[in-house]
Parts: structure tokens; sequence; C-alpha cells
């Protein structure tokens, strides 16, 4: 096997090796992967973390075991901010070296500049750069649910930073995200790796809880679609009816009351 480190703002994952065909994922920028087996054209197939399967373009790669392995281990801060720049130096004037989106990972040095404002940077590709400081937060590798309602909170957070992204099937990111993207990344950005889909799969941390037991963070499952519980009857998604990210309700006196999916099928999933 050979592995690869994401080189690119998003790497875009094929259901096919050729640029026409479906869009079933994207890995970003700093994210390691796995190279299954090589393809036509410039193309691998290959897998995530996440256990998430597709094709991809090798110029979205840095492909290198030895840099994929270190990388891996050393890289310690994810970008919060819906899209951040990497500048040659700590100044706004400074050219851009990456332009990132929400979810990257990247090694920081904890060098702060003069100014305060900026961190230095590596990036896969070796370069050094400064990103805002306040842009990014330690990359969390692991999690525990000792802190059950402080983890409950940042999963609530991390889902409703996306508020207002476009719907786009395949996306994970504030450009465009789809409904299993979002839920996922809100895990990913706690530490934890959920499956990509909008289904409970063996092997992964998400286990089917009652009706009764759902709280916030947890996870709705409808035919197809999936949404992160909130309270009080609400839930975030992003969905083709709304085009976006947005709150919906179960509570059909809410202005924001969701009829079909209240009616709809559901399992309920969670972590705790």
């Amino acid at each position: 096997m050979k592995y690869a480190v994401v080189n690119k703002t998003i790497g875009v994952l094929k259901s096919e090796p050729k640029d026409n065909s479906e869009n079933v994922d994207e890995v970003l920028f700093g994210m390691n992967v796995e190279i299954i087996k090589e393809s036509l054209n410039n193309w691998v197939y290959i897998k995530t973390l996440y256990k998430y399967e597709g094709y991809i373009n090798k110029e979205a790669l840095m492909i290198s075991d030895k840099i994929s392995k270190q990388w891996e281990k050393e890289k310690n801060v994810v970008v919060i901010n819906s899209f951040a720049d990497v500048l040659n130096k700590p100044e706004a004037s400074g050219y851009q070296l990456a332009n990132l989106t929400r979810g990257a990972n990247l090694i920081s040095t904890n060098h702060i500049s003069e100014n305060q404002k900026f961190v230095k940077v590596i990036l896969p590709n070796s370069k050094i750069g400064w990103i805002r400081k306040n842009f990014i937060s330690d990359l969390k590798k692991t999690y525990t649910i000792d802190g059950e309602e402080v983890l409950r909170e940042n999963l609530v957070k991390s889902a409703l930073s996306y508020l207002g992204t476009q719907y786009r099937w395949g996306g994970k990111t504030p450009l465009g995200i789809d409904c299993s993207g979002l839920c996922s990344m809100a895990y990913m950005l706690n530490g934890i790796l959920i499956y990509r889909d909008a289904k409970i799969k063996e092997g992964f941390p998400i286990k089917e809880i009652t009706c009764e037991k759902l709280k916030k963070g947890d996870l709705i499952f409808f035919p197809g679609h999936v949404a992160m519980y909130l309270e009080k009857g609400n839930f975030v998604h992003s969905s083709t009816s709304n085009d976006i990210v947005k709150v919906n309700s179960f509570n059909k006196y809410s202005d924001n009351y969701s009829d079909d999916l209240k009616k709809s099928p559901k399992i309920y999933g969670s972590i705790f």
C-alpha cells in the first residue's frame, strides 16, 4: 500500500476515475489517505481515515509513505474558520501559499508573530507560512465521553457553524455540504470519525438508541438523509428541500416545521 496527503484545498472523490463521474466525498487539505490501487489517466483509488473509498486525481495528492506517516504524526491544528489563507508573511499583504477551508489540517510551530495575529505553520510540501491564529484550533485525534455535556455542546456548535452553506452532493466544506457531510464534519472536528453516509454502520461509534434517549448532538436518520438533533424538537441539516444548511423543527407550531420529516420513518443514533 502507498500513503499520501491531500495537498489541494479540496480533493474530490469520484465514483469512477473520470472528471464527469459522480462526486461521492471530499477530502480536505492535510488529510491523510491510503492508496488502494492505481487507475488510468492519473487517477488512484483511495481509502480515507474514516474508511470511505473513491477515485481521486493524483494532482490533489502528495504521494509519499515517509511524508504521509510523518504528517499524520505531527499535524496538530485544524482550520475552524470557514476559509483561511496561509500567507508567506504574517501580514494581510502577504501572498497566498494555500487557500483552506474549515477542516483542513496543518502543523503549527506555535511561533506567534510580533503583531500577535498570526502563527507560523508548515504545509505538507514543507513550505512555511503564516495563518491567523484565531482561524485554527488544536486538532483532536481522539475523544472521550467523560465530559458528555461539553462534547454535546461542541458537536452542536460545530454543526451550526455551517448554517447557510449551500447544499452540495458529496460536499464537506463551507463552499457546499450535504447531509452526511455536515454531520460527519461536526463529529470529525471534535475528534470523532463516524460513517460518511446517512446510515448507522457497524464498526463506527454511532449506535442506535430510542427516541426517548435522544439529546442534542445525537443523530436522526431518515431514509437517505441524516440530521443532528438540537433541543425542543429542533434539528439542523443540509437538504435539497432547503437548498442550504438550516434548522427545522418537528413541532408543528414552529415557523420552521418540517411536515415531511416529521412523518418520515426515523432511526436515532448516539455515541453516548
